[in-house]
């Protein structure tokens, strides 16, 4: 499959969530930078045309300057520095973020130097540094450390006739339950822009998995908030669509 770095509104993925990137938007950016130029490949009847090379990379190789439209996102597959330096340039200009595979995000820095970091550690938004500031970003169990999660689904308690019942299971499912309900919002967003959306295969099965994974990064991260285990099981089946 490769390595992948895309200009993405993807509201997963981006500070600036908003349509898929139209081929609309994407010729009229050809053809206004004079440094992109469409390439016709052999297989166009078939496929149409949806990629540019971009004429100004220093070394001058086609392969290593190629970006394509595809599913509402501008893709390189293996850029190298001077690419990535590119397609910020051009997301900028798409209102966009560049994201690669692995859930790093690329932007420059003040001396236009090129940098990169975990997607988790993204600079909020201004819209999102508001809600932020009054607590409005997040709600219910997303909301609480990985920690309070863990100890949370350890606790027990008595039922009506006195038999200790361990509440852990029910924890787990309340917990879990938040999931579910942040994954219906995405599918919600993505029947919007015709994204596909994330399916369930066994879900007895997979829920103990996912269970199982959430555990497993709280355990690492203690002080990250619940919301942060669930993106990272939603970015490891990114990673991981065969599981």
């Amino acid at each position: 499959m490769g390595y992948d770095v895309e200009i993405t509104r993807n509201p997963l993925f981006s500070r600036k969530p908003g349509p898929k990137i139209t081929l609309d938007e994407w010729f009229d950016m050809i053809r206004r930078d004079s440094e992109l130029k469409f390439f016709i490949s052999a297989d166009a009847a078939d496929y149409g045309v949806d990629t540019a090379l971009w004429t100004a990379h220093p070394n001058g190789e086609e392969s290593d300057s190629a970006l394509w439209c595809f599913d509402g996102r501008i893709v390189a597959k293996y850029p190298d520095e001077p690419l990535i330096r590119k397609m910020v340039m051009l997301a900028a200009r798409l209102d966009a973020d560049v994201v690669g595979d692995n859930g790093e995000y690329y932007e420059l820095d003040e001396g236009g130097a090129l940098v990169s970091g975990e997607i988790e550690t993204l600079p909020a938004s201004k819209e999102q540094q508001s809600l932020i500031r009054l607590g409005s970003i997040l709600y219910g169990g997303g909301s609480a450390k990985c920690d309070v999660f863990l100890t949370r689904i350890q606790e027990a308690s008595y039922d009506s006739t006195t038999r200790l019942v361990p509440t852990a299971f029910a924890m787990k499912l309340n917990y879990y339950s938040w999931y579910l309900g942040f994954i219906t919002a995405i599918n919600e967003n993505r029947t919007k822009d015709g994204a596909s959306l994330i399916q369930f295969g066994n879900a007895a099965e997979r829920r103990a998995r996912d269970i199982d994974f959430l555990i497993a990064y709280s355990e690492k991260h203690p002080d990250q908030t619940f919301y942060h285990a669930v993106c990272a099981l939603v970015h490891y089946y990114k990673d991981n669509p065969a599981s």
